[in-house]
């Protein structure tokens, strides 16, 4: 299987940016990330009522701007008046191309969590979403430093089915965390980001399976990193990445 273009033993992933320290799905979150030398940032994609994607967590613009209502129901030009760091100096809603412009100038590798979930009627938005996603990723060239993600694992079936398997695949264990699970999801992950990560027999069952245990951004502490690392996770999704490199730095893994 192709792998990712790791650069030490155990990678850091900037979860929705420097999302400790700055406003989450930022472009500032996303430069201090670049500027702390991490090896991937992590963002999530929603669609907006006129079909443009963009990054952010939620399902509404409430919790991390100072709007309020679904992004579904903002158009992109209506979205950009938001200010996504509603406690300073204004920061706009980034779309994905933007965000994939300054991950390819700044050689960055990137994992795309996508929020739009195959549920109720929501189907075709999904689907739109996974192909514009895709296509973004293609027009950059970025295919071989991106990896796709999401709880619903229908995203990842129908983005392994529409590229002819092209994509590498992120998901989570145990399985039962995502949703709509049709396909065993042993047949097409890359990676499985863990949430009992201090379980052995859950690193144990995807190092047979051939996919990567990864840790999420609940581990925080240098005695967590060393004993997710003993266990075997390879790549650590973190809000506070510089603290993560420094942690792995101490225990000898990059």
């Amino acid at each position: 299987m192709r792998k990712l273009p790791y650069k030490h033993k155990v990678s850091v992933a900037a979860h929705r940016g420097v999302s400790a320290k700055v406003s989450e799905n930022t472009r500032e979150a996303f430069a201090a990330a670049i500027k702390c030398g991490c090896d991937m940032i992590e963002t999530d994609v929603h669609l907006t009522k006129d079909l443009v994607p963009v990054l952010m967590h939620d399902d509404t613009v409430d919790r991390t701007t100072n709007g309020f209502g679904k992004i579904a129901d903002f158009t992109y030009e209506a979205i950009c008046h938001l200010n996504c760091n509603p406690n300073g100096e204004f920061s706009q809603i980034m779309t994905l191309e933007e965000f994939m412009e300054l991950a390819v100038a700044n050689d960055m590798m990137v994992n795309l969590e996508i929020k739009e979930y195959n549920k109720g009627e929501n189907g075709a938005r999904c689907r739109l979403c996974v192909e514009k996603t895709l296509e973004i990723v293609e027009k950059y060239d970025w295919v071989s430093k991106t990896i796709i993600n999401s709880f619903d694992a229908y995203v990842l079936e129908y983005a392994d089915e529409i590229s002819g398997g092209k994509y590498l695949l992120h998901g989570f264990y145990p399985y039962d965390i995502m949703s709509n699970v049709k396909r065993n999801p042993d047949e097409y992950l890359y990676c499985a980001c863990i949430f009992d990560d201090r379980n052995v027999e859950n690193y144990e069952y995807l190092q047979e399976k051939g996919i990567e245990p990864w840790a999420g951004a609940g581990v925080k502490t240098k005695e967590h990193f060393d004993s997710c690392v003993k266990l075997g996770a390879v790549l650590f999704t973190s809000n506070d990445p510089e603290a993560a490199m420094e942690y792995l730095t101490e225990l000898g893994q990059r």
